[in-house]
This record gives structure tokens, C-alpha cells and sequence, in this order.
């Protein structure tokens, strides 16, 4: 099977990150797999499965604009040859899959892209199957521009005409898409859950001594928080060491800010890495957003944390509210957070048990399974009526 994924990462890099867990699980069960890149570098860790890059210029959301690294004018020459070169590479390979992160419930602004490619894939491929892949929690985000109930109709509408499914990588105990879409009801493409996208941790030795992790994820405008994180912790037990992961986006400047707030010997001042997971999983406490891999890592480190939605996501503040209902992490709100209100939500989440779940992780492993079961003709684990089936015939 020849799968082409396509995840454009523009503020944060939850998108990518998923995207790249599913690729190389798609590879790792020998599959011939295409990843779109077209993003700033993301580290990421060795992976099993040869994944074979299709890289696009670079686009970054600035301002509320999606831009062109350094620039501030609108990026629609980029944006025309993105989709010129995508269609291109979708003609060479002639996929079997062609697997779309997050369109069309956002990345409207990447819509000539997206419809040129899946047009390509149709005309060299007629059996294609054109799929949405999309995160646990998806409200309507801050950028798509429609008045009313236009933003509802206006998904829908692609969905029906250019797509054969949508695989929701969550668990639906945790939560369902019609939460979020309120017209749920009216799709006439099926769904999948998949259960969450997670990736395996690096083993290590334990700790010899309690530590916490703060941690920023791959967002913007990380600074406030992690300044009042590390403040808070400051008032944890001397025992206790800090391990202070920044953003991806953080630049020079801020490093050496957050560097001169954690001189305390007790913290430890890290780049955004590709290790996190590992560091994580071997910690006592974890102070972070609520961005979806940050969650899913919590989720698999089943370790006793504390989540400080950033404002700016709409679906950091559900998913945070989904976890605080199941005991799996406090939440404490502000951009940035009160101190006080931190630092008496770390003692809380210290002083209660390891938190425990029955959540489905496995999402990377029912991916391939759902994909797999397409290319033999099977649609089990597809939620299908008589009005949504999986169409192997053009749109």
C-alpha cells in the first residue's frame, strides 16, 4: 500500500508530530510511505520504517497570518506553488492513501493545496481513498473565517465532496467528535476511532531522586508560563529536581531569560527534544500544557500532573477539563497562571495518588489496521449507515 500523509504545522507542532507517529508505523508494517514537510524542523525520535520526505517550501502562522519564515507579507505565491508542487509529487507517486491532517475542520488557508492534491490522487488513482485524520478535541479555531453557521456547512460540504472518511484518533470514552461539530449527525462519510497516537518512550534508569518536569510543547509565546512554572516550583521540596524543557519556538533571548530564572541548582535547563517523552515518563510530577501529545505522554507516563490550558488552542481548555473530570490531572487557568494557584496545584497533584486509566493508546497500531483493512476491501471499525460507505470510484 502507498500511503502520502499530509500535516502542515503552522503555530503549534502537535499536527506534524501525530502525523509523523502514523507514518512511521504505516512504514514500520512495510508500507510504502510519503510524509509532506513543510514546516520549521521538528526533532523527533529514531523511528522504525523508511519514511520518504515531500518537502515544501516552508510556511509558519505570524500575526494571525500564514507567512513565510522571517517574512510578514502574505505567503500567496508560496502558497501557489506549494500546491503546484504537491499535486506534482501526488501524480509521481499515485498513492493508495492519501491521509490529510486536520482539513477540513481547519488549515483552510492550505485549501488550494489540499483540493489539487486530492484532485491529482483521484485522476491517477480512481480506487484512492481520501481520509481526514484528525486529533481528539476539534472546535472551531481561531483562524477560520465564516459568519453563522458557515463554518459548520462549509465542512461538511468539503467532507462530502472530497472525502471517503475520518479517522478521530482518540478514545470515544474520552471523547466524541458531535462534542465538538454539532452537525455530526449530518456526515455521510463514515468514522473511526482510533484511540490515541503515542509513541513508544526511550528506556532509561530511573531517577536516583524525585523530579519534576516543566514543559512548554512546541507553541508560541511559551515564556510567561514557563517563568511562572519555574517560579512555583521553586517552592517544591529541596530533594526535588526541576527539569525545564523549553518551546520550539523560543529563541535565543528567551533561553538565556528562562536560563537566569532557573540558576537554582536544582533545575535543569533543557531545549525542546525529541527525548521529552523519556524524561517524562521517569518523573514524579509534570507541570505543561494541555496540547494533544503533551496529554497522550501524560496519558502513557501515568504520571501525576498539573495542565495550564493555553487560551490562544480551542482545544486545550476541553481536553484539560476531560482529564481534570477523569483525575488525571489538576488544571489551573491564566496566560500565565497565577503562582499561588501553580504552586497550590502541584501540592494537591503531589499529595494524591499516581494517577490511573484504562484510555486506549494503541491509536499509531489501529491506523495501519483501519488503512490495511481498506486495501482488502474490509470497512470493519468503520461506523457506516446506508448513506456512508467508503466510495472506491471519484468523486
Amino acid at each position: 500500500m502507498r500511503v502520502l500523509c499530509h500535516a502542515q504545522h503552522l503555530s503549534g507542532v502537535g499536527h506534524f508530530v501525530r502525523m509523523h507517529a502514523i507514518a512511521h508505523g504505516l512504514a514500520a508494517a512495510g508500507h510504502e510511505v510519503h510524509l509532506v514537510d513543510g514546516g520549521r524542523p521538528v526533532p523527533r525520535p529514531a523511528a522504525a520504517g523508511a519514511v520518504a520526505p515531500v518537502l515544501l517550501a516552508p510556511l509558519v502562522r505570524a500575526d494571525g497570518r500564514v507567512v513565510a519564515p522571517g517574512s510578514h507579507a502574505p505567503a500567496n505565491a508560496v502558497l501557489a506553488e506549494r500546491a503546484r508542487a504537491l499535486a506534482g509529487a501526488v501524480e509521481r507517486l499515485r498513492p493508495d492513501v492519501f491521509l490529510v491532517d486536520h482539513y477540513p475542520f481547519s488549515k483552510w488557508e492550505l485549501e488550494p493545496e489540499i483540493l489539487a492534491a486530492a484532485a491529482a490522487a483521484r485522476r491517477c488513482n480512481p480506487g484512492v481513498r481520501v481520509l481526514c485524520s484528525l486529533r481528539d478535541v476539534v472546535p472551531r479555531t481561531r483562524h477560520e473565517a465564516a459568519a453563522g453557521d458557515g463554518y459548520e456547512a462549509r465542512v461538511l460540504e468539503r467532507l462530502h465532496a472530497q472525502f471517503d472518511g475520518v479517522l478521530v484518533h482518540a478514545d470515544p470514552s474520552f471523547t466524541r467528535l458531535e462534542e465538538h461539530f454539532g452537525r455530526a449527525a449530518e456526515l455521510r462519510v463514515p468514522i473511526a476511532y482510533t484511540g490515541f497516537v503515542t509513541v513508544a518512550p526511550p528506556s532509561g534508569p530511573a531517577p536516583s531522586e524525585p523530579t519534576a518536569v516543566v514543559s512548554a510543547g512546541g507553541g508560541t509565546r511559551a515564556l510567561p508560563f514557563l517563568m511562572a512554572a519555574i517560579e512555583a516550583c521553586g517552592r517544591l521540596p529541596p530533594a526535588m529536581r526541576v527539569a525545564v524543557f523549553a518551546g520550539l519556538a523560543q529563541d535565543g533571548a528567551e533561553l538565556r531569560t528562562l536560563g537566569a530564572a532557573a540558576r537554582d541548582g536544582r533545575f535543569e535547563l533543557h531545549p525542546f527534544s525529541a527525548d521529552f517523552a523519556g524524561g517524562l515518563a521517569a518523573s514524579h510530577l509534570s507541570v505543561s500544557r494541555a496540547g494533544y501529545n503533551t496529554t497522550v505522554e501524560l496519558l502513557q507516563a501515568r504520571v501525576r500532573a498539573v495542565v495550564v490550558p493555553d487560551p490562544r488552542m480551542s482545544d486545550q481548555g476541553p481536553r484539560a477539563r476531560r482529564l481534570a473530570a477523569r483525575g488525571l490531572a489538576t488544571v489551573v487557568d491564566g496566560d500565565p497562571p497565577s503562582v499561588d494557584a501553580l504552586g497550590a496545584a502541584i501540592e494537591r497533584a503531589l499529595a494524591g495518588p499516581a494517577p490511573r486509566h484504562d484510555l486506549d493508546l494503541a491509536g499509531v497500531a489501529a491506523t495501519v489496521r483501519l488503512l490495511e483493512g481498506l486495501g482488502t476491501g474490509s470497512e470493519a471499525g468503520w461506523d457506516s449507515t446506508p448513506t456512508s460507505t467508503l466510495r472506491s470510484t471519484p468523486a
